[in-house]
């Protein structure tokens, strides 16, 4: 009869899974960025903890839009950095940029950066920019010294600061293909390397014999310098495009989302009991429970972790080994603790241990055991702030 009633209740949680758990996601909510007003979302509240998609209106001369969304303060690192370009040319006016779902009752931070085609002048100076800014840093970098030329930072400390320099030099530009400069090549460093390990004794046999004036050491120095500072120059000049992107407008709007009310899980369903034996002889009973759980963190944003819990509740009948009825403490019903991993939506199985009590021996003291527990339930969340209302 246990048996039967296990397969019964396996067979309606089955139907029950299958019938309502094959829903499709809801829509994404959409938010407009009214550029003029700079404003999100008509200044209400932003939606919590689903995915929602920023639209908003596209100049006819701009051809992306990036979006830097920042949590408290823009001084933190980026929540999250999207992009809209618009298509081969094509005449759009609206952009979209679809974000991962926020986290509720938080201030953020959305900046909006405008691009347009950068004009030749203003590629040509971006160009003598970052053609002057490597080659100071590479001269400041080198003292020669009797017969050998010293710098002051390492090569991959140099190769970093020329990387930097490419990258802030970048900054309000774009390329249409969505290039970005990584760092420079391996032979950049190599090239430095060359350069603090190269003895100046050898000018006499690389460079010509210049007047009495001027040094055969330093000229040779200036000689291995000038070629570093070239390579840089033309790899820098390579990536540039004559089709690139350049930071037109900014803006900078600040909103805040809905305060979601907290939930409890509540378990209902069907658990077995392992009291001995194996296979061929084993001892076990079954019930029904209820009990609560509490996820160990929010599914949103950590999917697995989210579907986990820890788990506890009561089984609602005393259970029965080998002919001895076991109830359990303080509320004279078998307790369950546990781990529970939801799966499904609406089903969430565990498993953990039983903590059961037998009637007093003949001390007349309470016997405590434990015993495993497995089950499977259906899960219902309980909204704990029935003052809050979700804004829809």
């Amino acid at each position: 009869m246990k048996k039967l009633t296990f397969y019964i209740f396996s067979i309606i949680i089955l139907l029950f899974l299958t019938s309502g758990d094959l829903i499709g996601q809801s829509n994404i909510r959409t938010i407009t960025f009214d550029i003029l007003k700079n404003q999100l979302f008509g200044g209400a509240e932003l939606p919590a903890e689903e995915p929602i998609k920023i639209v908003g209106l596209l100049p006819e001369e701009v051809h992306r839009v990036e979006l830097i969304l920042y949590e408290k303060s823009e001084k933190n690192k980026p929540y999250y950095i999207g992009f809209y370009q618009r298509p081969f040319d094509m005449k759009v006016d609206r952009f979209e940029i679809q974000l991962d779902p926020l986290r509720s009752g938080r201030q953020y931070f959305f900046t909006f950066q405008y691009f347009t085609k950068a004009t030749p002048e203003q590629l040509r100076a971006l160009q003598l920019s970052l053609n002057a800014n490597l080659e100071a840093a590479i001269r400041s970098n080198y003292i020669y010294r009797r017969n050998s030329i010293i710098g002051l930072q390492s090569p991959n400390q140099l190769l970093k600061t020329l990387n930097a320099l490419i990258a802030e030099g970048l900054q309000e530009f774009r390329h249409t293909t969505g290039r970005t400069f990584d760092r420079f090549s391996s032979l950049v460093l190599a090239k430095i390397r060359q350069i603090e390990s190269e003895s100046l004794s050898n000018a006499r046999f690389n460079i010509a014999k210049k007047s009495k004036e001027e040094s055969q050491r330093v000229a040779y120095a200036e000689k291995l310098i000038q070629e570093l500072i070239e390579l840089v120059q033309s790899e820098a000049t390579q990536f540039l495009s004559d089709n690139m992107l350049i930071l037109r407008e900014e803006r900078t709007s600040v909103a805040v989302t809905e305060q979601l009310p907290g939930s409890i899980p509540i378990n209902f369903g069907y658990g077995f009991v392992y009291w001995e034996g194996n296979f061929s002889n084993l001892v076990y009973d079954t019930s029904p429970y209820v009990g609560i759980s509490i996820p160990l963190a929010n599914k949103t944003f950590a999917r697995y972790l989210g579907n986990a819990s820890l788990s506890v509740g009561v089984l609602l009948r005393d259970l029965e080994f080998s002919q001895i009825k076991y109830s359990g403490p303080v509320i004279n019903l078998p307790i369950y603790a546990g781990l529970g991993y939801k799966a499904f939506r609406v089903a969430r199985f565990h498993i953990g241990g039983t903590l059961l009590s037998s009637d007093a021996n003949s001390d007349g003291q309470i016997q405590l055991d434990a015993a495993l527990f497995g089950g499977v339930s259906i899960e219902l969340n309980v909204w704990a702030g029935f003052d809050k209302k979700r804004k829809r």
